[in-house]
């Protein structure tokens, strides 16, 4: 799981610094890198969202399926370091690779949906992407350059 500052959650989301500060102000990190606090991306648009008054209170189903994808690929990266072998930790991360792929495509959709700039969601998603592979290297014991190859290999 990618922990990620406030202000570099507000270079990804395009949106002021103050702003991202403003609305992480109550809500607890998910965990601290050298003593600073850190959320999941999922965390920070939620506080986001609430503090701009984006969410009616209704969750859309769209945007609940997103969620559940969010937290399936959330708990996967998590129980990865728990599995006993190598192997089976190879074989786990690809089965996220491909709820990651799924979770991206949503992403993309839901930004569409809500006629997001299309370059700005572009950049999001793909920053996201490329953060959420970081999340294979170390159980895996995989380059990022493999775990990009294996992604691959499994879409093509």
């Amino acid at each position: 799981m990618k922990l990620i500052s406030a202000f570099g959650a507000a270079d990804m989301l395009e949106v002021d610094r103050q702003t991202v500060r403003r609305a992480l102000r109550h809500v607890a990190p998910d965990g601290y890198e050298k003593k600073q606090p850190r959320w999941r991306m999922k965390t920070i648009i939620e506080a986001v969202d609430r503090h701009l008054g984006r969410n009616s209170g209704a969750v859309a189903p769209a945007q609940s399926a997103m969620e559940a994808l969010f937290e399936r690929f959330d708990i996967g990266c998590k129980g990865l370091d728990g599995l006993p072998d190598l192997e089976a930790r190879r074989r786990e991360a690809r089965q996220l690779m491909a709820v990651l792929v799924e979770l991206d495509t949503a992403m993309r959709a839901d930004a569409r949906a809500r006629r997001e700039d299309e370059l700005r969601a572009a950049l999001r998603c793909d920053q996201h992407f490329r953060l959420a592979m970081r999340n294979f290297e170390k159980p895996c014991e995989w380059t990022l350059d493999e775990c990009w190859s294996i992604l691959a290999k499994g879409t093509g």
